[in-house]
C-alpha cells in the first residue's frame, strides 16, 4: 500500500513545493492551509505522516500535532518552524514531534527526515525522554538511545557484570552512574577508576591496596578501589588500558569475590559489583593477545553500546537545553536560549569529542551570552564557518565519474593551504577555521612534508 502524508502549511510560496517533493518520492499527498482543515483530516482519513507548519491562521500547529498524536495509530509528525529562538521546537519534541526543521531549510534536510521515519516505524515513536537518578541525566529519543535505556531497566536491578562501549565523550560514566542509581546498590558507594590515568607500577595496589611496607615507601597501609567500593559499584573507564599483568589479578578477584592487598597474605572478602567501559575494540585486542579472552567474557555479560552524538542529532536541541539551564543555574545566568540558526548549526556538526563536547560548548555559549539569547557570532570560528553549497553547481559529477578518494585528498590539501595563507601560517588559527584540533592538523601537514 502507498504511505499517504499530509502537508500542512499556510504559505503559497512553501505548500507547492512540499507537495512537489511529496509526489516525486513516490507518496500520496493531502494538504491542508489551517489547523481546522488539518484536525479534520486527520479524524477523517487515515495517513502515515504529517508534515504541519508550527504557525497556522487562528489556531497553531500544536494542535494539528495534538490531533496526529491521538489517531490511532499515532501519526508521525514533523514540525516545520518559524520562529527566531529554538524554544517551540523544544516544546514541539515535547509535545510528540518526531522532529522539527527550521525554516528556511533545504529541501535534503525535510525529504532525509521523511524517508527515515517512513522506512522505520521506530524511528516514528515521539517523545522527549529523559532518564534520571541524583546527579545523573540522560536525554535523548533516537532508537539506539532507546535502546539503552532500555537495556539500563533490564540488567539494574541484576549484579551482572557490564560492558559500556562507546566514543571518547559519549558518557560512558554518565551510563554506568544511571545502572548504580537504578541498582539495589544506589545506597553503596560509586567508585570510578581510570586505569588510562594510573601508572602501571602502581595499578595493582591502586585496585587491591597495600600492607604497611610492602613495598619502599610503603609507610601506612592503603585500602584499595576494590574494598573502597565494597557493597557498591566500580566503574572501570577504559579497561582496555589496564595491563595485562594486572588483568590475570582481576580476574581471579572476579571469580572468588576476595582481594589480596600488596603485601598481604591473607585476602578480604568484598561485594562490589563491576561496569566497565572502553572505547577500544577488545574484540580485537583479544585476537592479538593484548586482552585476556577469558577476562573480557568474563566483563562483557551485558554490553551496552552507545551510539556517537553524529548518529542521533536529533537528540541535541534537547541536550543542548539541558546543559543551557544547568549552567544558567551553576552560574548564576539568565540566558534565554539559542537562535534556530546556531541550533541548525549545532546539528549538523559531526562532534569529534561527542556530548562531552557539547557540554562544554554549551557552558562557554552561555557564560559568554550572560544574559540574552545565544546568537551565531557567539560560535567558535569553526561554527560560523559557513558550508560549501554542494547544490550551486560549483561541483558537478563529470560524466566518466571521479576518483572520490583523490578528489577529496585534493580539496583537502587547498583548503588547508587556504586556512594557513589566511592566518598567515599561524597553525592554532588554522586549526580552528577548519574544525579540527591542531595536532590533527600537524600530522596532515607532516604527512605531505610541509610541517
Amino acid at each position: 500500500m502507498d504511505k499517504v502524508i499530509l502537508l500542512v502549511d499556510d504559505d503559497p510560496a512553501i505548500l507547492p513545493g512540499l507537495v512537489r517533493l511529496g509526489r516525486t518520492l513516490g507518496y500520496d499527498v493531502a494538504t491542508a492551509s489551517s489547523s481546522d482543515d488539518a484536525r479534520r483530516r486527520l479524524r477523517e482519513g487515515h495517513f502515515d505522516l504529517c508534515v504541519t507548519a508550527l504557525h497556522l491562521p487562528e489556531v497553531d500547529g500544536r494542535a494539528v500535532l495534538g490531533q496526529a498524536r491521538a489517531c490511532r495509530p499515532p501519526v508521525a509528525t514533523i514540525v516545520l518552524s518559524d520562529q527566531g529562538t529554538v524554544a517551540d521546537a523544544v516544546d514541539a519534541l515535547r509535545a510528540g514531534a518526531a522532529d522539527v526543521i527550521a525554516k528556511p531549510f533545504h529541501v535534503s534536510v525535510l525529504e532525509q527526515a521523511m524517508v527515515r521515519l517512513l522506512a522505520s516505524p521506530s524511528a516514528a515513536q515521539p517523545g522527549w525522554r529523559a532518564r534520571q537518578t541524583p546527579g545523573v541525566a540522560v536525554i535523548g529519543d533516537h532508537p539506539a538511545m532507546r535502546q539503552v535505556l532500555e537495556r539500563v531497566d533490564q540488567v539494574a536491578a541484576t549484579d551482572a557484570s557490564v560492558l559500556i562501549r562507546g566514543e571518547t565523550g559519549t558518557g560512558k560514566e554518565v551510563i554506568a552512574r544511571l545502572l548504580h542509581g537504578a541498582s539495589q546498590r544506589r545506597a553503596g558507594p560509586f567508585v570510578a577508576v581510570n586505569m588510562a590515568a594510573i601508572p602501571e607500577s602502581l595499578a595493582e595496589s591502586e585496585l587491591f591496596g597495600h600492607v604497611r611496607g610492602a613495598f619502599t615507601g610503603a609507610d601506612k597501609a592503603r585500602t584499595g578501589r576494590f574494598v573502597a567500593a565494597n557493597h557498591g559499584t566500580l566503574f572501570f573507564d577504559e579497561i582496555g588500558e589496564m595491563p595485562r599483568a594486572l588483568q590475570a589479578k582481576l580476574l581471579r578477584v572476579l571469580q572468588e569475590r576476595v582481594v589480596y592487598p600488596v603485601g598481604a597474605s591473607e585476602g578480604v572478602p568484598v561485594d562490589v559489583r563491576v561496569i566497565g567501559a572502553t572505547h577500544r575494540d577488545l574484540e580485537a585486542m583479544v585476537r592479538d593477545g593484548t586482552f585476556r579472552e577469558d577476562l573480557f567474557y568474563r566483563l562483557d555479560v551485558i554490553p551496552i553500546d552507545i551510539p556517537p552524538l553524529r548518529e542521533r542529532r536529533q537528540d541535541i536541541p534537547a541536550m543542548a537545553e539541558h546543559f543551557r539551564t544547568e549552567v544558567n543555574a551553576r552560574e548564576g545566568r539568565q540566558v534565554s536560549g539559542f537562535s534556530l540558526e546556531v541550533m541548525q548549526r549545532l546539528c549538523s556538526y559531526d562532534w569529534p569529542g561527542n556530548v562531552r563536547e557539547l557540554e562544554n560548548l554549551i557552558e562557554r555559549l552561555v557564560v559568554v551570552a550572560s544574559g540574552r539569547m545565544v546568537v551565531v557570532d557567539d560560535l567558535p570560528p569553526h561554527f560560523r564557518t559557513n558550508v560549501l553549497d554542494l547544490d550551486a553547481g560549483v561541483l558537478e559529477l563529470p560524466p566518466a565519474g571521479v576518483d572520490l578518494r583523490t578528489l577529496l585528498a585534493q580539496l583537502e590539501e587547498k583548503l588547508i593551504g587556504q586556512a594557513l595563507e589566511r592566518t598567515g601560517g599561524n597553525k592554532n588559527r588554522a586549526a580552528e577555521l577548519l574544525g579540527m584540533n591542531r595536532t590533527t592538523l600537524v600530522e596532515k601537514l607532516r604527512r605531505k612534508h610541509v610541517a
